[in-house]
């Protein structure tokens, strides 16, 4: 059966904006989100200054990113996003035991995907070259797209969206060490801001746009009817820990409908979308912030997930209390 599209009759996007170009042959490759929960910032300093020995391994990552938030029960996280465009690379990073706890007394929790290619898609309004940011970017081609600017272009930007919604998760629960395992498919978005290259609008995204996503983030966080999991608000940081004038937002959706959903639909997203364009149309200057955002939808199967001594609504663990049909 052919692929629906949503591309509006004679649609002509507003602005250009560009989509990450895997290499040829790489068919999957693995996001893998690593963090320390605890109250001490001498923990996170003690754990960090461990781990960035093991992205620097022979099986290290393509691309390590580091930043910190605060989670629902006042914990700092700091968490290292790490991509493996080779998934046996990343395998030969696991059998080396690199993500075994670096810190004993701290909460450590990881979050691994097996992302297949044909079921991501990625949306930036800078080329790399003129604007570098986090993420794929830092190792995948760009290339303009003109699927965007209009509602559900996301999943038109996929190859296939088609993964089965999420039912909810088992645990395997030993000692303080809970597994969580996945029934269904699972959506996976990093959205991104940064502004360390912005001068013209700098403050207005900071003072009007900024403080209207993290509300529309944090209503998804204490929602989970939304169909979002958990929400993670997180102020980028480089690998010592220097505060960048960079943020991104990363969420777990019990599918992609669900995501769509709230950013067509619902008040909190498009106050976003309102806030933004206002601030567009008043500077009336081409945009000097990199946004950009990467989703994924993830077959049955394709991600695992562990947290150890950490509170029970970290992550995926919810999904292990409740029901999505």
């Amino acid at each position: 059966m052919a692929k629906r599209s949503s591309v509006p009759a004679r649609h002509a996007p507003r602005f250009p904006a560009f989509t990450g170009v895997f290499p040829p042959g790489c068919t999957a490759y693995v996001m893998g989100q690593y963090g320390v929960q605890s109250a001490a910032d001498a923990t996170h300093e003690t754990a960090a200054a461990e781990m960035r020995e093991r992205f620097r391994s022979a099986s290290r990552p393509d691309v390590v990113d580091r930043g910190s938030f605060t989670d629902s029960s006042g914990l700092t996280n700091t968490v290292w996003f790490a991509y493996w465009l080779e998934p046996a690379r990343h395998r030969s990073w696991v059998a080396e035991g690199q993500r075994s706890a670096p810190f004993q007394e701290a909460g450590w929790w990881w979050e691994e995907a097996l992302i297949p290619v044909e079921a991501t898609e990625t949306l930036h309004t800078h080329r790399q070259d003129q604007y570098p940011t986090s993420g794929l970017a830092e190792i995948l081609d760009q290339e303009p797209t003109e699927l965007h600017d209009y509602w559900g272009s996301a999943r038109d930007r996929m190859r296939n969206s088609s993964a089965p919604p999420t039912r909810g998760a088992a645990l395997e629960i030993h000692d303080s060490t809970v597994d969580v395992v996945v029934e269904g498919g699972i959506c996976l978005i990093r959205t991104a801001q940064d502004w360390s290259g912005s001068s013209v609008f700098r403050l207005p995204f900071l003072q009007k746009v900024q403080p209207v996503k993290k509300r529309g983030v944090a209503y998804l966080g204490e929602h989970p009817e939304t169909g979002c999991i958990c929400t993670r608000e997180i102020s980028e940081q480089d690998m010592d820990g220097r505060l960048l004038d960079r943020a991104c937002t990363v969420a777990w959706f019990v599918s992609l409908d669900h995501l769509l959903s709230w950013t067509h639909f619902h008040e909190t997203h498009l106050r976003i979308y309102r806030s933004f364009f206002s601030m567009l149309h008043e500077e009336q200057s081409p945009l000097d912030v990199a946004l950009w955002h990467e989703v994924s939808v993830l077959p049955p199967g394709s991600v695992r997930a562990r947290y150890v001594g950490c509170h029970p609504d970290t992550g995926l663990l919810p999904l292990g209390l409740s029901r999505h049909e």
